[in-house]
């Protein structure tokens, strides 16, 4: 009877010792969340269409200064990219694939990590796609990377990209974009430094059980689930 007695009292000791370790847990996660919070700028959906019959060009601001302008050319089929800036430091680079075609990057990969060519001037376009040549030429969804120098160093951004394909002309949607503060990383498709934190934290919410779980799923990128 003394041993099933100090049993159940163990027990009664263990259960909210083990709450307090999952609430630490979870604070440690909404902390960390909130320490870095507006480090990354996302515009939110933009959906913005290039048709396949216009030659066309539109700017999406970044910061006061710099935007992002894309282009699609009607002639021969061509989408491209630009960083636009009233300062003479400042240059548009994109990921490389070939010349200045640009890479096809998929949902999670390092902007920064990438190749970027300091020989692309502002005059210049990144291509994503001309005629049948570049990663660009088939219909779907990917990112492109792009970044652009301040007076505080340089940011790296991306921006989300709906092709239709070469049969219709190399026609194409700005879907969303976002990018990082001087010397913030950032990824294909975060839209803020919380998912990050969120992830790295992720135990924290695990600890809470059912509840935890939901609420981790709530925190990551949809496509990412």
């Amino acid at each position: 009877m003394k041993t099933n007695s100090k049993h159940r009292k163990s027990a009664s000791i263990a259960k909210p010792r083990w709450v307090a370790y999952a609430a630490a847990g979870a604070a440690t996660a909404l902390s960390g969340s909130h320490s870095l919070e507006a480090a990354i700028h996302y515009s939110g959906r933009v959906n913005v269409p290039f048709p396949p019959d216009e030659s066309v060009f539109k700017s999406f601001q970044l910061d006061q200064s710099d935007a992002l302008e894309f282009k699609h050319g009607q002639d021969i089929g061509f989408a491209g990219f630009r960083i636009t800036s009233y300062k003479s430091t400042n240059f548009a680079a994109g990921f490389r694939g070939r010349s200045y075609f640009v890479s096809k990057l998929s949902f999670g990969q390092n902007i920064s990590e990438g190749f970027f060519s300091t020989r692309l001037a502002t005059s210049l376009y990144a291509v994503m796609a001309s005629g049948s040549r570049g990663q660009w030429t088939r219909r779907g969804v990917g990112y492109v990377g792009f970044r652009f120098k301040t007076d505080a160093g340089f940011q790296y951004g991306w921006a989300r990209i709906g092709m239709g394909g070469v049969k219709n002309n190399n026609e194409f949607k700005v879907l969303d974009y976002a990018y990082a503060d001087p010397g913030e990383a950032i990824r294909a498709g975060q839209t803020s430094s919380d998912e990050q934190a969120v992830e790295q934290n992720s135990l924290g919410w695990l600890a809470l059980g059912a509840v935890g779980l939901i609420a981790w799923r709530k925190t990551r990128p949809r496509d990412a689930r």
